[in-house]
């Protein structure tokens, strides 16, 4: 069985007096539905979307699923994935739904794009800009069975 992460950091985000606040910029949101028209075009089903509770992860969140077709009433906010180090995330995906196949995880830098590191050889060194994503596949059955460095990166292309 395959297990598939797609760790997104939000879109471009807007000012606002507190950063939990910030909301997303039209290019924002424009660049979250463009994620997700690509998620289409590969027809990537995600069972389930995870997303960090501030505004501007919670609306990327709802701008892809509303791309893919995906119910915005089913959108897990975890309140832990706002501003989350490396070690709370990858603690959030171990707990995952094993039912689940394919989640759409989105959240924050510096933690996401530290987690992809830890999870995948192939993208040391990089950072997640904007709205991009990794898909990471782990050849495994349970989610909590992930371990560093044994993810393999999928590429759409």
């Amino acid at each position: 069985m395959q297990k598939t992460v797609l760790l997104m950091r939000h879109g471009e985000a807007g000012t606002a007096l507190r950063d939990f606040d910030r909301p997303l910029t039209e290019a924002g949101v424009e660049q979250c539905k463009a994620r997700g028209l690509m998620l289409q075009q590969y027809n990537v089903e995600c069972n389930a979307i995870v997303s960090s509770p501030a505004l501007r992860t919670s609306s990327s969140a709802i701008a892809v699923a509303e791309v893919i077709h995906y119910p915005v009433d089913r959108i897990i906010l975890e309140d832990p994935l706002y501003n989350a180090s490396e070690e709370t995330i990858f603690q959030v995906i171990k707990r995952f739904d094993d039912t689940w196949h394919t989640v759409l995880l989105i959240g924050h830098n510096p933690g996401l794009s530290v987690v992809a590191q830890t999870l995948c050889p192939q993208v040391q060194g990089s950072n997640l800009d904007v709205s991009e994503l990794y898909a990471i596949s782990f050849p495994l059955l349970h989610w909590s069975d992930i371990t560093p460095a044994k993810g393999q990166l999928i590429t759409y292309a």
